[in-house]
């Protein structure tokens, strides 16, 4: 991965949903080196406070996330995870400070969406195994990296690109907020 064409187009003057749309598609735009690691969506989660939510900000233009679009029965932008949910990895991630990893959806979906639901979202995109870093940013956010490759075979590549653009994203949303 080219880190300088990821770190240009992070930095941006756009904010808000453009500023969010180009997080999660930036790396698509490297086409062969996305392809090698076997990645197909990312999606941007922050914390609403006031609600005490984790609620899902964007998610990439990737042919993946289009199917989970058209097959979920509750669409995107209304699932949202309570911040204290002791069984979904994407509070865990948050409140431990710690990337999470799974290859079962309910996880990621717990508690809004049935196991079932769930299974049938990942089974419409193909993606065999996901991590949810967590955002070092002010009321906390993460990243979910998913991958049509199966956990085994998850590398040092991966996981390296995984935590260095998360904490590239976590700069740019704070170098936004200032």
């Amino acid at each position: 991965m080219d880190y300088a064409k990821l770190v240009l187009a992070l930095n941006t003057e756009k904010i808000g949903p453009e500023l969010f749309q180009v997080i999660v598609n930036a790396p698509f735009d490297q086409e062969s080196e996305v392809a090698f690691m076997y990645l197909g969506i990312i999606v941007l989660l922050l914390v609403d406070v006031e609600s005490g939510t984790i609620d899902r900000i964007a998610m990439s233009d990737s042919d993946m996330a289009k199917d989970i679009i058209r097959v979920s029965n509750i669409p995107f932008e209304d699932i949202r995870i309570p911040l204290g949910d002791k069984d979904n990895i994407i509070a865990r991630a948050i409140k431990t400070g710690k990337p999470k990893d799974t290859t079962d959806w309910r996880f990621i979906y717990s508690p809004v969406l049935k196991t079932e639901e769930a299974h049938i979202n990942q089974a419409s995109s193909g993606v065999s195994y996901s991590a949810v870093y967590p955002l070092k940013i002010s009321n906390g956010g993460a990243l979910i990296f998913s991958y049509f490759q199966f956990e085994g075979h998850i590398g040092k590549e991966q996981r390296d690109f995984m935590k260095n653009y998360t904490d590239m994203v976590a700069d740019t949303l704070s170098e936004h907020k200032k």
